[in-house]
């Protein structure tokens, strides 16, 4: 909760989603937005890409707050109701979805890596031989100063790049301790009536909002769920 803690508007109104809602378009954060004059209702948020830098940047994905409010605590009860009866199978669905998407990420990660360590070792060799070349006469001081400093360059670039592949290389193999820690968290929260700071920091990551589809002559609005551990549920 310290962690999440959002300052309040000026009205001294808070809202449950600050820091928590983002735009589905640039990836920035929603302002939350509120006047003293508001109803409750009238509570809103937009993108702060369009706010700062106007809607030709971003879009404004305008959404009143009472909307992931209902819409999230409606999709946790869902949830929560599915895992409390059919845990077992909620497990093995969600497990075996992750392990195919990790075994996928996984695989392209140490391909990368095994790439990008094969090429410091042939930066090795180059430079051994440009070495040689130089005291050899064979290649002036100034192309090897060039060459040698372009090789430097890359093999910097190549080992930082290999240390991010084996971070995410590890984080990928601890994800699948992460179905466990999710449903320890859930089994605290059986038949939630209201959504409170401590369940939505506890379950939710984060919710991404879409910009308003009207095409059908309604107005309708997508809200993706990431929880926290296990990422976007499809339901």
């Amino acid at each position: 909760l310290r962690r999440n803690k959002r300052r309040p508007a000026r009205t001294g109104k808070s809202n449950l989603f600050s820091g928590v809602a983002y735009c589905a378009d640039c990836g920035e954060k929603m302002y939350y937005c509120t006047s003293r004059n508001f109803e409750e209702r009238q509570d809103h948020f937009v993108c702060s890409t369009s706010r700062k830098k106007g809607k030709d940047v971003c879009g404004t994905h305008f959404i009143r707050a009472v909307v992931p409010e209902k819409g999230v605590l409606k999709f946790l009860q869902i949830l929560l109701w599915y895992i409390s009866d059919c845990e077992d199978l909620f497990r093995d669905k969600l497990g075996a979805k992750r392990r195919e998407d990790l075994k996928k990420e996984l695989a392209a990660k140490r391909r990368q890596l095994t790439q990008a360590q094969r090429r410091m070792e042939e930066l090795d060799r180059l430079f051994k031989r440009l070495y040689e070349d130089n005291l050899n006469g064979k290649l002036s001081d100034s192309r090897f100063s060039k060459m040698s400093a372009d090789y430097e360059q890359e093999q910097r670039t190549l080992e930082n790049s290999n240390a991010e592949l084996k971070c995410m290389v590890d984080t990928c193999e601890e994800q699948s301790l992460n179905i466990k820690s999710f449903l320890k968290c859930v089994r605290k929260y059986t038949e939630p009536c209201e959504l409170t700071p401590d369940m939505l920091h506890e379950l939710v990551e984060k919710i991404i909002v879409y910009a308003p589809d009207k095409s059908s002559g309604h107005r309708t609005q997508q809200i993706d769920i990431y929880y926290n551990f296990v990422g976007k549920i499809p339901l």
